[in-house]
């Protein structure tokens, strides 16, 4: 049972965490609908599945779930000087060799950020390719920033 507890306490925290987190965003991404589906569908489904009659268990399991279900609700985005996004404790710009803006249809920006050759996080925007590199260069970050496909084996 105090294992149950203390893994509740921990999941709890890196919700709030996140929460406080998301107060401090300054351009928020875009969010998917497909997203929050699958959240509430993974979390009703792990809690049907896998209920117990075990009390310890059951609190797990509501715990997990509640985390799933947070996952695709929260909002990720830009902060005043960091990347926020679910998992990422310490999204500092300055740590990402490379910071790429791709553009979508209808006005839509996929940003992605690459901290090394093989590891990257991303992003979609619904403002222009403008506003985006204005926002970088206001944190002085145009030296990291690839505009478009350009390929870079070196990242």
């Amino acid at each position: 049972m105090a294992e149950a507890v203390i893994i509740t306490i921990f999941l709890l925290l890196l919700i709030v965490l996140q929460v406080r987190e998301q107060k401090k965003i300054k351009l928020a991404a875009k969010s998917s609908w497909v997203k929050k589906i699958l959240s509430v569908a993974l979390s009703i489904t792990l809690i049907t599945i896998f209920w117990s009659d075990n009390l310890a268990d059951q609190i797990k399991l509501i715990a997990f779930a509640v985390l799933i279900f947070m996952f695709g609700f929260m909002k990720e985005g830009f902060s005043e000087d960091h990347l926020i996004k679910l998992g990422v404790l310490a999204g500092d710009f300055h740590e990402f060799k490379k910071i790429q803006i791709e553009a979508l249809s209808n006005q839509v920006q996929f940003v992605s950020f690459y901290k090394s050759k093989n590891s990257r996080l991303s992003l979609t925007f619904d403002t222009s390719k403008e506003e985006l590199i204005a926002y970088f260069e206001e944190m002085n970050l145009q030296d990291r920033l690839v505009i478009g496909e350009e390929i870079d084996e070196g990242r």
